[in-house]
């Protein structure tokens, strides 16, 4: 059982459909790709279905680059979406960059500084005299 990761641009054949009927030739391309890259027969691909849902509902409208994941046995290759796997174990991505923000912004309070538009009075400012 071999898998491989595979990116597909459907941008490049959808653009060229016409809007009504995107959705089954993006599946239709899909499948081909999938057939090509592996050397398998198209009659033995098969998709998943969240992949088809995820093709429907996302894909063939904004035609965004699809990232697959593709196991290979016997002859036969099935197609999942990819998910990298820190995000499948769950693991979020650290909050230090709100942190930060948050000491920024009482370092900036320390100082004195305030922020734009809160209680400071308009500054008229004059243009330079001619001479």
């Amino acid at each position: 059982m071999a898998n491989r990761i595979l990116t597909i641009n459907l941008r490049r054949y959808l653009v060229t459909q016409p809007r009504n009927k995107r959705q089954k030739k993006a599946t239709r391309y899909v499948r081909e790709r999938i057939a090509h890259y592996t050397k398998v027969p198209e009659e033995n691909v098969k998709l998943d279905m969240s992949l088809n849902s995820l093709i429907v509902k996302r894909h063939a409208k904004s035609m965004m680059p699809l990232k697959l994941d593709i196991s290979i046995e016997g002859g036969n290759a099935t197609a999942m979406p990819f998910v990298e796997k820190a995000a499948a174990a769950g693991s979020a991505p650290k909050p230090n960059a709100k942190k930060k923000d948050a000491r920024a912004d009482k370092d900036a309070k320390a100082a004195g500084v305030q922020e734009k538009g809160v209680g400071k009075e308009p500054v008229k400012s004059t243009p330079p005299k001619k001479q």
